[in-house]
């Protein structure tokens, strides 16, 4: 999963190697809205756990969000990644740093 988004977002996504879970937070440019792109995400066959829905502070959150790494293959969450980098470049302007 880290890889995925190493390749696809580069720089623009924020994330840290989780100590254990199976979930990855992940923090993208402030653009996005994570509650739409969960939205739009969805559509397209992707599943994301919005921030606002998983932290106390929902305005800290809102361009956070959760990926799952546990059940989904590799192929799965490359093409996954692959497809909210689009979405996010082309609805939020997030673009690889």
């Amino acid at each position: 999963l880290m890889e995925a988004l190493k390749q696809n977002f580069g720089a623009a996504a924020q994330f840290e190697d989780p100590k254990g879970g199976i979930f990855l937070w992940v923090t993208l440019p402030e653009s996005v809205d994570t509650l739409k792109l969960f939205q739009t995400a969805n559509a397209a066959g992707v599943a994301i756990n919005p921030g606002p829905e998983w932290s106390v502070n929902k305005a800290r959150a809102k361009n956070r969000l959760r990926l799952c790494f546990a059940s989904p293959s590799h192929e799965e969450i490359s093409q996954g990644v692959a497809t909210l980098a689009e979405i996010c470049k082309r609805d939020f302007g997030v673009n690889k740093r």
